[in-house]
This record gives structure tokens, sequence and C-alpha cells, in this order.
């Protein structure tokens, strides 16, 4: 019994990983059509800037930390500005111009001299080395991973505040779903996806400043759960955050069984994402092909 706590409370912790990471990226999918590749790689860099600010130039924590969100939201109102104004109109172009937003973060973490052998450092944190123990499992979890766990299910609620119950997230979704419209009725998009981009990048940020103190600053671990946490978004159809939650939950879960219970079956984890994948665009393509059958079946 101690055991699968044990499995679950780690698959929850695990899934908060993904949960934070996709979420950013459906708040972007579902209110522009672009799917934003850059989100892990802005974090990464943002996560280098207040690691550079607390370590190397004893900066006080707090404010490294909040130094490298606000660099985060500049860079994606500049990033608003430069690239995606400039292509409105072409989703696809505009998600190909994250994908190089993407390589160039990253490749500017190589460049700095004084980051480069910094791979594995651990972030600093207030909060270190304390711990809540959890009688019933038998098990600890770190105070940082309870404040991962808040700010989840705080960014998971304040998304869906606002994008269903004020009027800047109503006019987010009327963009998305029909511009045109959006624009007759008065919504100026111009005003709009600025604050997408700046706020998805800032939550892209935050996700970093939350997970580095837990899995080390480390840019390759940071960007294959950003690959992980893409495969959530399809689960969730890249709209949902309800289904966006409960797959990276889903996904977690099944690592964490495979891990725990099948340690001989080797890949076994590190194979769902393709798994759930596949079987998630199997079930979407049989339910379209099913309706248009049906309504095939209805005009003649």
């Amino acid at each position: 019994m101690e055991e699968l706590l044990q499995t679950l409370i780690i698959a929850v912790i695990a899934g908060s990983f993904y949960s934070l990471i996709a979420l950013g990226m459906v708040l972007v999918y579902r209110t522009t059509g672009v799917l934003n590749i850059a989100h892990g790689g802005i974090g990464v860099l943002c996560g280098f800037v207040a690691w550079d600010l607390i370590t190397l130039r004893h900066v006080p924590y707090y404010l490294g930390v909040l130094t490298g969100i606000v660099v985060a939201v500049l860079l994606g109102l500049g990033f608003e500005r430069i690239v995606i104004r400039r292509l409105a109109g072409r989703p696809d172009l505009q998600t190909i111009s994250t994908l190089a937003l993407f390589i160039l973060a990253e490749g500017f973490v190589f460049i700095v001299p004084w980051w480069g052998n910094t791979w594995g450092q651990l972030f600093p944190s207030p909060l270190l080395d304390k711990t809540v123990r959890i009688p019933l499992a038998n098990y600890s979890v770190t105070y940082d991973q309870v404040v991962l766990l808040v700010a989840t299910a705080a960014v998971f609620a304040g998304l869906a505040f606002l994008l269903r119950r004020t009027r800047l997230g109503m006019a987010m979704r009327a963009i998305s779903d029909d511009g045109t419209a959006a624009r007759l009725m008065g919504v100026r998009s111009r005003l709009i996806s600025p604050v997408v981009w700046g706020l998805a990048f800032g939550l892209s940020g935050l996700t970093t400043m939350l997970l580095a103190p837990i899995l080390f600053l480390d840019n390759q671990s940071l960007t294959g759960l950003t690959l992980k946490a893409l495969t959530v978004t399809f689960i969730g159809g890249l709209v949902s955050l309800p289904l966006t939650v409960a797959g990276a939950m889903t996904l977690a879960t099944l690592e964490a069984i495979s891990q725990v219970y099948f340690p001989g079956a080797k890949g076994l984890a590190d194979a769902w994402p393709f798994i759930l994948l596949v079987l998630v665009l199997a079930a979407r393509y049989a339910r379209h092909r099913s309706s248009f059958e049906d309504h095939a079946v209805v005009r003649a």
C-alpha cells in the first residue's frame, strides 16, 4: 500500500511539471491558433538569467526570480511586436517562428561562457532541504514540490477564470474563434495579442523558476519536459485546460507505474508519450470519420 501511495505522489508531482508547461502552450494556441514551441526555450533562458543574478551577482533571491520573469514577459512583448504581428493571418509561419526562437534561446544559453559549464547546477531556493512528511505513505516531499503543486493549481484556476469570466478572456476567445467578427464587434487584436504573448512567456519563466530547484537547472532535462508537455497538449486538443491537466496526470502515472512495477521493461516509461499521442490521434481520427460518415448518411 505504501509503495502504491508513493508511486501516486511521484506521479502527481511529475504531472504538475507537465501541466504547468502545457498550460502555457494551450493558452497561446487557444487564443491565437499558434503552437508556441519556444515555451520551454524561453523558460530555460530566463532561468539562467535568474540563476546568474542570484548566484553570481548575489542579487536577493526573490528579486532575481522576479527579474527573470520580467525578462520573459519583455521577450514575449518584443517577439509579438517584431515577429508575430508581421506574420498576422499566417499561424503556420508564426508557429515556425516560435521554433526559430526556441533554437535562438537554446543557442544563447550555450554562447554565454559562464553559463556553459553550469549544467546540473542546483537553482538556489530558500526552501532547500525543507520537507513535509506524509505518514500514510511513509514518504517526504520538499517544500519546493509543495509550492509547485500549489502554483500549478493556481495557474489552472487563474487561466480558467481569465478565459471564461473576464472581458479580456472573452476578447481572446473571440479573436481566436473569428478574428473578423471580433474586429467588427470592436475587439482590438493589436491590444490583445501582446497581452497573450507577454502572459505566456511570463508563465514560461515562472515555470522554470519552480522546476529548477527540484530538477536542477539543466537545459536538456527541461527541454525534454517540454517535449512531453507537447504530447499532453494534444491530449487536451490544444484547447481544453481540464483535459490537458488530466492528460498530464495520466502520462505521469503511467510513467511512474512503469518505473516502479515494471523495471524490467526498459524504455517503456520513455515510450508512453508517443504511445498516448498515437492513441489520441487514432481516437480523434476515428471519431472524425464516424461523424463524417453519419453526416453523409443524413445528406443521402
